[in-house]
């Protein structure tokens, strides 16, 4: 009788089995099973048949513990088709028979080991696979199923049906990463993500996937995986990240995406969230929000310029940066988040090379403060002493950051003066209308707003 035709599940895990008979060419392997079965028969016509135990073998999937423990010690015995017949049976069993099978996998026999160890492997395949298609079926996630990185996923992305269809393919892509970060792995997770996400970055320079894209599963899974806390995320990785955002297809996916696109959103969740504290790494994340048009990420560049506690020392520039960035996507409720930066001299960019007996023309953050305020309010920076201000010609226009020095200091004092003049007029005309509201006098309950203000 054939080998497949009797042990079908086993028919494609001949492995598991002992490297000495693996390394038999394949018709002594196949002489050696026909010459037991021949033995095997005569031998039959000698010996009484023995009476079957009570037993699940017949139906793995309901094996009790001392049919997993039979077949475990039958792993290691001499002939073949008995090793290969427990082994079959076991994988059939599944998830029952791992624990004891994990019992085993450094015990002393080398051949119950090695079996013991892919058959391990092979079962936790079957089951994560079971998972995941389970998993994909539920697109409402009214099951609550869950797989590794999905809770962490679902706060960072959320959990609509676009969001676990993209999950979904990350875990096809990337299984055994994502597993090895939200479980145990035996090397470090941070070395293999890296070594992904650079293959990743280099894929359309690598021969044979010329003008073709990297799997979108993939990358999303590398951009994810660098926005959670549970991994160490170096500069380099951080770096190769930001690099893959700006390739096909996420790149592509971000100039087509709508507002609410998974890809999009996670993109936004990476700048936002990602636990690198390199300030070079900050800095990029804040130029991404402005260059991909992601308003989404503001809340990153409120921070940074609000001096929350975690960005107090960034460097002027910086900080210069994240207010451009509010200026850009923000509106006129930002202005309390501005304000004091309106006595920061510090320079965040030279203009010109200092020439001799020349004053030193310079940006300075309170420059680039003063300049969004007034253009978050509806104002014109020239009627402020700031007439070479430019806006860049792009969807959400931002300020060119050279263009926003003044003559002097006594032009900058001059400039601050004269907005919190306008500023505590405009807080008066609000108190006012306050007022009229409380004492019935106007049912208007909004205050005078300044022509061209963002909202």
């Amino acid at each position: 009788m054939a080998l497949n035709q009797d042990f079908p599940v086993l028919a494609s895990f001949e492995f598991v089995m002992s490297d000495s008979i693996l390394r038999l060419p394949v018709f002594a392997v196949l002489f050696a099973s026909l010459l037991s079965t021949q033995l095997g028969a005569g031998e039959s016509k000698d010996k009484p048949l023995t009476k079957p135990t009570k037993s699940a073998s017949l139906d793995p999937k309901a094996a009790t513990p001392d049919d997993i423990e039979k077949w475990i010690g039958e792993l290691s015995n001499d002939a073949f088709t008995v090793r290969q017949a427990a082994a079959s049976k076991l994988l059939a069993a599944g998830t029952p028979a791992r624990d004891a099978l994990v019992a085993v996998v450094d015990g002393p026999d080398p051949e119950t080991r090695a079996a013991a160890r892919r058959l391990v492997a092979l079962i936790d395949r079957t089951e994560f696979h079971r998972r995941l298609e389970a998993f994909a079926a539920d697109t409402e996630g009214k099951r609550g199923l869950t797989l590794p990185g999905w809770e962490q996923f679902r706060d960072l992305v959320g959990g609509d049906p676009a969001a676990r269809a993209l999950f979904v393919d990350m875990q096809r892509a990337e299984g055994p990463l994502l597993s090895a970060v939200f479980g145990v792995s035996s090397q470090p997770p941070e070395q293999l993500w890296e070594e992904r996400l650079m293959r990743l970055v280099s894929w359309q320079v690598t021969p044979g996937n010329r003008g073709v894209a990297a799997p979108l599963g993939s990358c999303a899974a590398m951009l994810f995986l660098g926005s959670v806390s549970e991994l160490d995320v170096s500069d380099r990785g951080a770096a190769l990240v930001d690099n893959l955002i700006q390739r096909p297809p996420i790149s592509e996916m971000l100039a087509a995406a709508a507002p609410q696109d998974a890809v999009r959103r996670l993109v936004i969740g990476w700048i936002t969230h990602c636990p690198n504290k390199n300030e070079s790494i900050l800095a990029r994340r804040l130029q991404l929000t402005s260059i991909m048009n992601l308003k989404e990420a503001l809340p990153l560049a409120l921070a940074v310029a609000g001096r929350d506690r975690q960005y107090e020392n960034v460097m002027p520039v910086t900080r210069a940066t994240a207010i451009l960035v509010v200026g850009q996507f923000g509106a006129a409720k930002h202005v309390d988040i501005l304000e004091p930066l309106l006595d920061d001299a510090s320079v965040c960019m030279p203009v010109q090379a200092p020439q001799p007996g020349q004053p030193v023309a310079n940006v300075q953050v309170r420059d680039v403060a003063l300049v969004v305020l007034l253009h978050l309010t509806g104002q014109k920076p020239a009627d402020y002493g700031y007439p070479h201000a430019r806006l860049q010609p792009q969807q959400q226009p931002m300020f060119h950051i050279q263009t926003l020095h003044a003559a002097n200091d006594q032009v900058r004092d001059d400039a601050v003066a004269k907005w919190k003049a306008w500023r505590a007029a405009e807080k008066g005309q609000a108190s006012r209308v306050k007022s009229k509201i409380r004492r019935g006098e106007s049912q208007e309950p909004e205050a005078r707003r300044v022509p061209g203000a963002k909202r």
